[in-house]
């Protein structure tokens, strides 16, 4: 607030209190005071109500301008009241005591959601390592019964399998103090876990992986997450190979390679790459985000939309760079996804 706004906004207390002291002045000379002196005395009052104002000014904007940069440097703007003093004058009394009593509000109504949120992550994280059972008894029944329908039906207990799972990781997205351990990890141990646990969505699709170079090197990070996110990447190399020439079995290559980033700094790169149908540019952007499924979603796979964005948020909690390129027009279709190991979470293979 500058004192051009706070004079504007008392201009009509200023106005009282100057037609007052000039017409006090009138009086004076009226009851035959001396005019020079009237004079003198009208403007030694407006002097001193203009330093009035300038204090009274001085020590409301000292106040406001401590509320709005206590308020721009916190992550909860409602905790504002925590770190000021109760100011000692009438208007910000009342401002104080307010946003007091709405910042306890709010911690309260935050505190109610916390809870909330928290008791549905441990229901869905309850529900989902209940329903595994059954989930693991249909697979057994379908081992010991095979026939084409039973397989058929182990497909799609297959596929329910990786939505509950997704579930699972979606739950403990918010909360990665559980459940959730860095450490050392061969990238080729990772890997061929997330090959193993997604081997029949590859077989069914007719896509065959391949192993490159590199998934020797050791990077820092969660092995179950790390492996939910490459099979989730296995699991769109499935869902949408080319359908031109059902004969042809698609394929998904995986490799890594240790690169420079400049300045001596280095990362590890694991790449997964398929040559299925490929994104359309206008999709490419938005793949990452939360429920977005795209042209090739809704066309092919009935996509929920929650896949890479899933990929996305657990790279991000863990330090890890996601990009991704992908063409869908032309001889070289296919998409390529990057997960990025940064130098502080690599350690370069003996």
């Amino acid at each position: 607030m500058r004192f051009g706004s706070y004079l504007k906004d008392h201009a009509a207390a200023i106005t009282l209190r100057c037609a007052a002291v000039v017409l006090g002045a009138f009086m004076l000379v009226g009851y035959g005071t001396d005019a020079g002196a009237a004079c003198f005395s009208a403007a030694l009052v407006l002097v001193a109500c203009l330093a009035a104002d300038v204090l009274d000014y001085r020590r409301r904007i000292g106040f406001l301008r401590e509320v709005s940069r206590s308020a721009d440097g916190l992550d909860r703007p409602y905790l504002t009241p925590e770190l000021l003093e109760r100011p000692d004058f009438l208007e910000g009394r009342v401002l104080y005591d307010v946003l007091g009593r709405e910042s306890k509000a709010m911690a309260d109504e935050v505190a109610d959601l916390r809870t909330a949120s928290r008791e549905y992550r441990e229901y869905i994280e309850t529900w989902v390592h209940e329903v595994k059972t059954p989930i693991a008894a249909a697979h057994l029944v379908a081992q010991n019964h095979p026939s084409p329908n039973v397989d058929a039906m182990d497909a799609q207990v297959t596929r329910i399998e990786g939505y509950v799972e997704q579930a699972l990781y979606y739950a403990r997205g918010s909360s990665l103090d559980r459940d959730f351990s860095i450490r050392e990890v061969v990238l080729g141990d990772v890997v061929r876990d997330a090959l193993r646990r997604n081997a029949r969505a590859l077989i069914d699709a007719r896509v065959t992986p391949g192993l490159g170079e590199g998934l020797d090197a050791t990077v820092r990070a969660d092995p179950k997450w790390l492996s939910f996110i490459v099979g989730q990447l296995l699991v769109n190399a499935a869902k949408y190979r080319r359908p031109e020439d059902t004969a042809a079995a698609g394929h998904v290559r995986i490799s890594a390679l240790r690169r420079s980033r400049g300045m001596d700094a280095y990362e590890t790169v694991l790449t997964i790459a398929d040559d299925g149908i490929g994104i359309p540019e206008s999709d490419v952007s938005r793949v990452f985000d939360k429920g977005f499924t795209g042209e090739n979603g809704r066309r092919f796979a009935k996509s929920t939309g929650m896949g890479l964005y899933l990929c996305r948020a657990l790279c991000q909690k863990m330090g890890l760079g996601i990009s991704l390129e992908s063409r869908a027009i032309g001889p070289n279709t296919g998409t390529e996804v990057r997960l990025a190991f940064p130098e502080a979470t690599t350690q370069r293979p003996e």
